[in-house]
């Protein structure tokens, strides 16, 4: 490598963002860039110095391929650091604990949220939450309980999404993948039957899947680019919380529950 090598890439395309990251043997170089079809790449290089020389490794991850490789990130950097293999974050990890929007603030049935073991009271309280943010569009299918249906579907502007609430956190994404699959189906079909007189459609809208817990907010994984979550409630009431005491216009709040 040449000595302008050692540092960020040459590729003739627009950049975004950069960063870097010195450690005691090793240089990091992160370039957020712009392909030809417009579409964002990610490059990472690390390089390390032997002899006169720089030698290292660059790879690129596209777009469409960034959502899988933090999943596998996130999951194998918490269990590095964390030792769990579940993925999950141990129960008396403080990083974990609920933040709890301030009590003067809160509906009665926030507590309950929080305390209580009866799936389908969970069920329903965060259906009110969805309502309670100013969600009209939102519905819940909890009369219709059967093998891999969903408890609810909402759309606000430009995001539809299918949501399942679960009390076991637990290696959502192997207890759910049967239920995902079905939720991604559904999506990707552009519509949804509500009711026999109601049917709401979503063609062009942004689709995700919403594992609602009392866990930690992350992505699972991809599937046909719908972006399937987990969500925990706490942070849903966070932006009730948010919404209620600050100027938020529905598009803030549409940006806002699509990037949970």
């Amino acid at each position: 490598m040449n000595e302008q090598e050692q540092w960020f890439t040459d590729e003739k395309r627009e950049t975004l963002l950069k960063e870097r990251y010195f450690s005691g043997t090793h240089n990091y170089f992160f370039e957020v860039k712009v392909a030809n079809n417009g579409s964002k790449y990610i490059v990472m290089a690390q390089r390390k110095k032997v002899g006169d020389k720089f030698v290292g490794v660059k790879m690129r991850i596209f777009e469409d391929e960034m959502l899988e490789f933090q999943r596998v990130l996130n999951k194998l950097i918490r269990f590095a650091l964390d030792d769990e293999p579940s993925g999950q974050f141990a129960i008396n990890n403080v990083r974990n604990e609920p933040k709890h929007p301030g009590s003067d603030l809160s509906p009665p049935f926030f507590d309950k949220l929080y305390s209580t073991n009866n799936w389908q009271k969970f069920e329903e309280y965060t259906y009110y939450l969805l309502k309670l943010l100013g969600i009209q569009k939102a519905y819940n299918f909890l009369e219709e309980r059967q093998a891999g249906k969903a408890d609810g579907f909402f759309k606000f502007g430009s995001l539809a999404v299918i949501y399942d609430c679960t009390l076991d956190g637990r290696d959502i994404e192997d207890s759910k993948r049967e239920q995902i699959n079905n939720y991604c189906n559904r999506l990707k079909q552009g519509s949804i039957e509500i009711s026999s007189s109601t049917t709401e459609e979503f063609y062009t809208h942004h689709k995700q899947v919403w594992i609602v817990t009392r866990g930690t907010t992350q992505r699972i994984k991809l599937i046909n680019n719908i972006e399937v979550k987990e969500v925990a409630v706490q942070d849903i009431m966070s932006i009730y919380q948010e919404r209620l005491t600050m100027a938020m216009s529905d598009q803030s709040l549409e940006t806002k529950l699509r990037h949970l």
